[in-house]
């Protein structure tokens, strides 16, 4: 009894260091999918609760942005200001509300007030 028992250990050893070189199949070529002996020393690595997934923040596609062919631009020169002056009665506009002889266009100077 004794001899079979121990040539039981003896065959389970032997089967354990062998899994491995089964692992990769024959000469490193395919793989083997037999079955598997060996024995767990130890336990997982990480005792605890289990890591924080964090998502990844949500990603935002501006969209293209749209070119407008700006309207030509068209410059407005501002006509000059003028006062308009009768000589008889002598005056300027609003003062003398109508000119008998017809009103004469002047450019008025800054200093005088109108």
């Amino acid at each position: 009894m004794k001899k079979i028992v121990l040539m039981v250990l003896a065959a389970a050893a032997l089967m354990v260091t062998s899994s491995a070189s089964f692992a990769y199949g024959y000469y490193g070529h395919g793989g083997f999918y037999g079955p598997r002996f060996g024995v767990t020393i130890g336990g997982p690595l990480y005792w605890g609760p289990p890591p924080v997934y964090y998502a990844p923040p949500p990603v935002y596609y501006a969209p293209a942005p749209v070119y407008v062919q700006p309207e030509p631009q068209t410059y407005i020169e501002k006509a000059p200001n003028y006062a308009y002056y009768c000589p008889s009665p002598a005056g300027y506009y609003p003062q003398i509300p109508r000119c008998p002889k017809g009103w004469m266009k002047v450019l008025p100077d800054e200093a005088q007030p109108r």
